[in-house]
């Protein structure tokens, strides 16, 4: 989806809430990007926009020239200066969009899935596409989206890396290879991975060997398939946070790396079905697609996945110890009601040895520690405070049930000055 018959640019002129004015705007039915104050006019007019609104805060330096370049487009201009009430800057937009713009309000995510299929039909023609499907949202959607276009010219390749949740690579199988019959290439290469990260303690270099091993995995899987295109999962945000919104590069939150570092002689044109859309609407694409809550609604997830939520050199026993660990925490907090309250709670494994008791005997035995935090963008972190009887239940499944383990801890530190991983 290039763009719709009624956009409006949200032009960022030094606003920290640009995105959550964009999803305000879109949760009236109105299709609204966000460029920086920088983006060329030729580039602005291929939106083809309706209506321009110059968002900025308070404290925001003024930049008058910029300004009277938009100005001369002869589209309706608004100036928002956005102070602490955020929903009356959107319900400010919103009017001028209605009133000025004359937006009727017509986007619709229904509309979005029939737009992104016809896209990739003609955008792929009698082609055929490779996904790389890790059974986090993005990639889900992705892969639904495509399927209903294409169908079996998709082939989906999921690489196991020994480093994902307890019956991960089972439920992800079940899901897409039979639910939707999908051509799905599973390679386990658990063994591959966890030779490879044998005795590594050090956290960048492990995360290093994970993200090149999974390239050169996938790209051995992908080069057997011989297609032409290749599936991405990129969202929205994925694409602000590599904008310079000041004119210069080193304004860029961070690079976006569009197929994750592939080998260059891997010739792919890319397919990125729901590259203007937010998070949120691409769990609610998902659930119109039919993709269950199971998947749509996980914590998130990271890459390297358990491999930053285990200190130290991972071993294979270890790693099981933390598995189980964390599993008891996730069905603990279901059953306690608490899993959609919290942004993501998970397991550590602490590669440090405590004495406790077990079966009557002194024991020597690991730690596990919990953390739960909530979050909106994974800038800023506050931890949830459990009920005390959950966390006990936790802790006493973990160390009756877990080999292993004899101590459970609770990391109480907020992001800053922690980050939500521990590696």
């Amino acid at each position: 989806m290039k763009h719709t018959p009624e956009t409006v640019v949200l032009l960022d002129f030094g606003c920290s809430v640009s995105q959550k004015l964009a999803r305000g705007i879109r949760d009236n039915s109105i299709y609204t990007m966000v460029m920086p104050r920088t983006v060329p006019v030729d580039r602005l007019l291929e939106e083809a926009p309706v209506g321009l609104i110059i968002c900025k805060d308070a404290a925001a330096a003024e930049h008058p020239e910029d300004l009277k370049k938009f100005q001369a487009t002869n589209i309706p201009v608004m100036e928002l200066v956005v102070e602490d009430d955020v929903n009356a800057a959107v319900d400010a937009a919103v009017k001028f969009c209605k009133e000025s713009c004359n937006c009727h309000c017509i986007w619709k995510l229904e509309t979005f899935i029939d737009e992104a299929v016809a896209d990739i039909r003609a955008q792929v023609g009698d082609g055929t596409v490779v996904l790389g499907l890790s059974g986090g949202v993005d990639s889900s959607v992705v892969a639904a989206l495509i399927h209903k276009a294409i169908g079996d010219r998709l082939t989906c390749v999921f690489v196991n890396h020994g480093l994902l949740r307890k019956g991960e690579p089972e439920q992800v199988q079940e899901i897409f290879q039979r639910n939707f019959k999908m051509n799905l290439v599973y390679v386990d290469a658990t063994d591959r991975f966890l030779d490879k990260l044998a005795g590594v303690d050090e956290p960048e270099k492990k995360r290093k060997i994970i993200g090149k091993e999974f390239i050169d995995v996938f790209a051995e899987a992908a080069a057997k398939v011989n297609a032409p295109f290749l599936g991405q999962g990129t969202i929205y945000p994925d694409i602000l946070e590599s904008i310079p919104f000041d004119g210069n590069p080193a304004g860029v939150i961070k690079s976006h790396h569009n197929v994750g570092g592939l080998p260059e002689d891997l010739k792919f044109k890319l397919v990125e079905p729901v590259e203007r859309l937010f998070k949120d609407e691409v769990r609610k694409v998902g659930k119109l697609l039919g993709l269950p809550s199971e998947l749509l609604d996980r914590h998130p997830f990271p890459g390297p996945s358990l491999g930053v939520r285990h200190i130290g050199a991972i071993k294979r026993e270890t790693l099981k110890i933390l598995r189980e660990a964390d599993a008891i925490v996730t069905e603990e907090l279901r059953a306690a009601g608490w899993y959609h309250k919290t942004w993501q709670t998970f397991a550590i494994f602490v590669p440090v040895k405590t004495v406790g008791i077990r079966n009557g005997c002194r024991s020597y035995d690991y730690v596990i520690a919990i953390r739960s935090i909530n979050s909106v963008d994974a800038v800023t972190a506050q931890v949830v405070r459990l009920p005390w009887e959950l966390l006990e239940k936790m802790s006493d499944r973990i160390v009756h049930e877990v080999e292993g383990v004899n101590r459970v801890v609770y990391d109480i530190t907020a992001k800053p000055p922690g980050t939500i991983e521990w590696e």
